[in-house]
C-alpha cells in the first residue's frame, strides 16, 4: 500500500532535500556533496513513481490529499532539476521525430496514390526541413525548460520546498492533522 507510505516518503525526501538545499546554498558547486546529489536524484525518481503506484493500487489504503501529491511532484522536480538540465531534449525529440518520419516514409513508399510522382530525394529534403523546424522549436523549448529547472535547482528553493514537504509528512505521518496536513492549518 503505497498510500500509507506517502507521509514517510515526504518526511524522508524532505529531510534529504533540506540537506541538499543547505549543501547547495553553503558550498560552491565543485565542493557540493556528490552523494547528496545522487541520493536526491534517486529520491526524486521515487517521488515521481509513487503517484503512478498509487493509481495502480487505486481504492486501497488511506486517502492522500492533493497537497501531498503536488508537494511530491514539486520536490521531485527540485531534487532532480540539475540532472534533468543535462538531458538534451532537443536532440531526443529530433531523433524520435526523424525516426518516425523515415519509418512512415518506408511504410508508405509502396503506395503510389500517396506519394505519386514525387522523387525520393524530394521527400528526404522535406523530412530534413521538417526535422530542422522540430529542432529549432524544441531547442527554444529546451532553453526555457532549462531556465525553469535552473531556478528550481537553486539551493534556497530546494530548501523551502523540502521543508514544506517535510512538515506535511510530519503532520500527516504523526496524525497531528488528517490527510490534508498543512492545508488544514492554513485554512483555519
Amino acid at each position: 500500500m503505497i498510500a500509507t507510505l506517502i507521509p514517510w516518503l515526504l518526511l524522508g525526501t524532505g529531510a534529504l532535500g533540506i540537506a541538499l538545499g543547505a549543501n547547495r546554498t553553503l558550498n560552491r558547486r565543485e565542493n557540493q556533496s556528490r552523494l547528496l546529489q545522487v541520493l536526491s536524484f534517486l529520491g526524486g525518481a521515487v517521488l515521481l513513481a509513487a503517484p503512478v503506484g498509487m493509481v495502480l493500487q487505486s481504492g486501497k489504503g488511506p486517502p492522500v490529499s492533493g497537497v501531498s501529491i503536488l508537494l511530491m511532484l514539486a520536490l521531485a522536480i527540485c531534487l532532480m532539476a540539475r540532472a534533468l538540465r543535462n538531458l538534451p531534449i532537443a536532440f531526443i525529440l529530433v531523433i524520435v521525430t526523424g525516426t518516425g518520419m523515415f519509418w512512415l516514409f518506408s511504410y508508405f513508399k509502396h503506395l503510389s496514390f500517396l506519394i505519386g510522382d514525387v522523387s525520393t530525394q524530394s521527400i528526404a529534403l522535406v523530412i530534413a526541413v521538417l526535422l530542422l523546424i522540430v529542432f529549432g522549436v524544441s531547442f527554444f523549448i529546451e532553453k526555457t525548460v532549462d531556465l525553469f529547472l535552473g531556478l528550481l535547482g537553486v539551493g534556497v528553493v530546494i530548501f523551502v520546498v523540502a521543508a514544506v514537504a517535510f512538515i506535511q509528512g510530519l503532520f500527516v505521518g504523526l496524525h497531528i492533522t488528517d490527510h490534508h496536513g498543512l492545508l488544514n492549518l492554513l485554512s483555519g
